[in-house]
């Protein structure tokens, strides 16, 4: 009997572990894999909110699969990389704020060098770096920012309606026309198990040719329509603010196969 107990016991472990094979198998808590695939993506012309300047055409794109991390990157995250001295405190969970596009690319790249992987963005020594000097270091393994259409991906999580909730989003849903910025994770997550794609904070994504690009809407969006799922701003690669924060893209991919 006890034998018999034990094979099925080995079975069961055999077959969970290859059922998520696709999961990642490093730094589970903190990323989510998102499956290779093609993805629709974009608004409708017609849809409520939309900006016609700045937002895309419904669209397909294909994927070969990404790690993005479950939640923005917190005041913790953050310190702890960029100051070794750094002690959190009970702040330490809030989505850090007050960081520029370039310093998001520039901790990326000490995250990276941290971590013993290489670091993903070429970024010139000088001074008056611009969005324009910042170029991609190919078959870099270490972290950076999604690009929109991969943003876009994670944050609809297979859905086709305005937001990942919905053709509606809710106050008990996200943190957006309030007050303040709450911890990461104070919402219930997208069906890809992915924290305030829409709310909290905006967040910086890969640039275009010529500007800095952000999505998610944030706490300080007075509607909702700035938390669709299409949504796009653009700003300058030094511009800071108290609702502008990030998420990260792990480029290392040998734990996903």
């Amino acid at each position: 009997m006890i034998k018999k107990v034990l094979i099925t016991l080995i079975v069961c472990v055999f077959f969970t572990s290859c059922s998520n094979k696709r999961k990642i198998n490093l730094d589970q808590s903190e990323f989510v894999y998102i499956e290779p695939g093609v993805y629709t993506i974009g608004s409708p012309v017609g849809e409520y909110g939309r900006w016609p300047k700045g937002e895309e055409d419904i669209r397909k794109v294909k994927t070969s699969g990404f790690l993005i991390s479950k939640t923005e990157i917190t005041e913790e995250q953050y310190y702890s990389v960029i100051n070794s001295d750094y002690t959190s405190d009970n702040c330490s969970n809030l989505p850090v704020v007050n960081v520029s596009w370039l310093e998001a690319i520039q901790y990326c790249n000490l995250r990276s060098r941290n971590e013993g992987l290489s670091e993903v963005y070429k970024i010139p020594f000088k001074d008056d770096i611009t969005l324009k000097d910042i170029s991609i270091i190919e078959n870099a393994n270490g972290y950076r920012l999604p690009n929109i259409d991969e943003w876009e991906i994670a944050c609809r999580a297979k859905t086709r309606t305005p937001y990942y909730t919905g053709k509606k989003i809710s106050k008990t849903q996200a943190n957006y026309n309030s007050k303040e910025r709450l911890p990461v994770a104070s919402f219930p997550p997208n069906k890809f198990g992915l924290y305030d794609m829409s709310g909290n904070v905006d967040e910086w994504c890969f640039r275009n040719e010529f500007f800095a690009l952000y999505k998610g809407g944030s706490w300080k969006s007075s509607e909702m329509t700035y938390l669709r799922s299409s949504s796009v701003g653009f700003t300058d690669e030094y511009e800071k603010n108290d609702y502008t924060g990030f998420r990260i893209i792990k480029n290392d991919m040998k734990n996903c196969n």
